[in-house]
């Protein structure tokens, strides 16, 4: 069976069967010049909202397609959320990886060692890309950047090789959901940011024994976290 490819349509376009709607510019390109993508061909579309679509393509062109029978319901996002004190391509590629995993929340960690500002317009344009291709019902919302210590409530774990006082699988056994995972930057959390998260209840948690890079570190614990809540 050939591959069918997901579409995510602009805000606001209403949807239901038999109705055309037109892609957005980007990815009405990548439909045409991409994808090559014929009229008559099928793909799928979401909403944005949870509910896909079957489609056939109108007007390669012009990324017009006609809605066809509404696909059954989709499982949710995963309850998790994850806020990265990282920037750059390396955020990047976390970001990519941490929406094909289906988590449902991803936002920039403002820490001590953060170096740069998080381009969030460009993390927006990767999620919804990786969404896409990962044939998720929505979209994973992309935050304006947190502060730390907005981010210390309940739910909340930190990851810190050098500062751990247990393993995330007991962390989680109290943390509840949806799971919100703190990833530093490239240098750590301050000894400061630590003491705040003590302070508040938020457990420090290590991945084990060998020191991982932020972008690893953030994809490795949302896998450990789907699997321990049984959505893996």
């Amino acid at each position: 069976m050939a591959h069918i490819f997901r579409f995510f349509l602009p805000p606001d376009v209403a949807t239901a069967s038999a109705a055309q709607v037109t892609l957005a510019a980007v990815d009405a390109k990548r439909l045409h010049k991409v994808l090559r993508l014929e009229v008559g061909e099928v793909v799928e579309v979401a909403d944005g909202t949870g509910r896909v679509f079957m489609a056939t393509v109108e007007d390669s062109k012009g990324g017009k397609l006609l809605l066809g029978k509404e696909s059954a319901p989709q499982p949710e996002l995963a309850p998790i959320r994850v806020l990265l004190a990282q920037s750059g391509p390396r955020a990047d590629d976390a970001v990519e990886k941490l929406v094909e995993l289906g988590v449902s929340v991803i936002g920039p960690l403002l820490a001590v060692g953060r170096r740069r500002e998080a381009r969030t317009d460009r993390w927006e344009r990767i999620a919804a890309a990786a969404a896409a291709q990962a044939k998720l019902p929505k979209i994973p919302a992309i935050l304006a950047p947190v502060a730390l210590t907005d981010a210390l409530h309940a739910g909340a774990v930190l990851l810190s090789h050098e500062e751990a006082d247990s393993a995330l699988d007991t962390a989680l056994t109290g943390a509840g959901l949806p799971v919100t995972l703190l990833i530093g930057p490239e240098a750590g959390f301050a000894v400061t940011e630590l003491a705040l998260a003590r302070a508040a209840g938020v457990p420090i948690v290590s991945l084990g024994p060998t020191i991982l890079r932020t972008e690893t570190a953030a994809v490795v614990a949302a896998a450990v976290v789907l699997d321990r809540i049984g959505q893996s």
